[in-house]
């Protein structure tokens, strides 16, 4: 019997699955359950002493920063230990969560910075209108070129982009504009070719990856051009302007619960299969009752008492948002009549483990959603530094969306007997 997995393997971890071949067809296995993708991520991470459990497996006491989440307790899994080996520490680790990976370690293979977030955009989001959404004001995600990519925080961008439709003038721009890109293009490839053949083999492998960003960009520009007639999906604008009743604040942390609802539609509307919400970092003062001190003043707590009261009412802000979407998931139905919960993998997390101290060891790790085995806490055994790779849990991710891959970045396995 033919594996189910067939890959292309490169060095460090990279891989690239191959498409279904009709001679393989027979060891496919059934249609995935879990359709979606969404990763919300806390710049500078969560406490570890109020994130963490005490005890393992489903009888765990709820630690403080995550009683908001009680109610979902049997919808979602804690990991402790999880981390990617060979990330340093430092604000930088921040910008690893979904690729493993630094940029000084990436210089000759840049692809390696590849994020989670776009490896799936590529298998799971070519059908929609966006393959991937990127939001808020912290971006975590890496394109296949390995350019760190830009995020949106504003909820009106985000809901004109999803549900407005542009004027006939602007697509008519829009279509010359990409014309002119696509014959750009062309010429880069011809004299690209050219090029090729008077080239040293260390150029030549230069040239391949440049290549590898213009297909990227050709692939987009065909995307786009083909939605440009497509109707977008209606969606009534109270989400971001309110009504008699509700005020709706669209500024940041406000507007967090309506980066929560866009996502609910976005996901509802098949608009995307792909999101990413991030918290931002920096030494915003939070408007909140009780905080005196900028966010990033309060993340360097050094376990001082009237520091970490501060930076709970943050933390506990995040969570209560985050319950609150795990509401309006299991509320809103897919296209099969199915709370969306059931077919969207949710990954709560972050690049750093304790802020205090930049450290990039045992980040907060919190998956639910996509039909995996939830409601437990696990706890990994450390070897010296590391602890088990983060990059594990992104497999068993990645098989769960039928992606048929058995590697991703630093992995060296994954977690299915634990969750699938």
């Amino acid at each position: 019997m033919i594996d189910r997995r067939h890959f292309l393997r490169g060095l460090g971890g990279v891989c690239l699955t191959l498409p279904a071949f009709e001679s393989l067809r027979g060891a496919q296995s059934g249609k995935a359950k879990a359709k979606r993708f969404v990763c919300v991520a806390p710049n500078y991470g969560m406490y570890p002493g109020s994130f963490f459990p005490e005890q393992t497996g489903t009888d765990y006491a709820m630690p403080s920063i995550l009683k908001p989440m009680e109610r979902h307790r049997s919808e979602f899994s804690i990991f402790n230990n999880l981390d990617h080996p060979g990330v340093g520490g430092g604000h930088g680790c921040s910008h690893t969560f979904l690729n493993g990976m630094e940029l000084k370690d990436t210089k000759d293979q840049p692809q390696r910075l590849q994020s989670l977030d776009e490896f799936l955009a590529e298998q799971i989001g070519q059908q929609t209108r966006f393959p991937s959404l990127r939001l808020g004001a912290n971006g975590v995600s890496w394109s296949r070129a390995g350019i760190k990519l830009p995020s949106d925080g504003s909820p009106a961008q985000v809901f004109a982009k999803l549900f407005m439709e542009d004027n006939p003038k602007v697509k008519e721009n829009q279509r010359r504009f990409l014309d002119e890109d696509d014959s750009i293009l062309d010429v880069v490839h011809a004299d690209a070719k050219r090029l090729g053949a008077r080239m040293s083999k260390p150029d030549q492998v230069k040239l391949d990856e440049y290549l590898t960003a213009v297909r990227e960009v050709e692939r987009k520009l065909q995307r786009q051009a083909k939605w440009i007639d497509v109707p977008k999906p209606k969606a009534n604008d109270e989400v971001i302007r309110g009504n008699d009743e509700v005020v709706v604040d669209l500024n940041y942390p406000y507007n967090t619960p309506v980066m929560y609802d866009l996502m609910v539609l976005a996901l509802q509307t098949e608009s995307t299969n792909v999101i990413t919400f991030g918290h931002p970092g920096g030494n915003r003062l939070f408007p909140f009752e009780g905080i005196e001190l900028g966010y990033h003043s309060l993340t360097h707590h050094g376990k001082r008492p009237e520091l970490l009261q501060q930076l709970t009412i943050i933390e506990l802000y995040y969570t209560q948002q985050l319950a609150r979407f795990f509401d309006r998931m299991k509320e809103a139905k897919d296209a099969e009549g199915q709370p969306l919960l059931d077919s969207t993998v949710v990954l709560f997390g972050s690049g750093m483990g304790n802020a205090s101290s930049h450290s990039s060891r045992n980040l907060p790790i919190l998956l639910a959603g996509g039909g995996f085995k939830t409601g437990e806490h696990h706890r990994f055994e450390r070897t010296g530094r590391d602890g088990r790779p983060l990059c594990d849990l992104f497999v068993s991710i990645l098989q769960k969306l039928g992606v048929e891959t058995d590697r991703f970045s630093t992995s060296q396995g994954n977690l299915n007997h634990l969750i699938a």
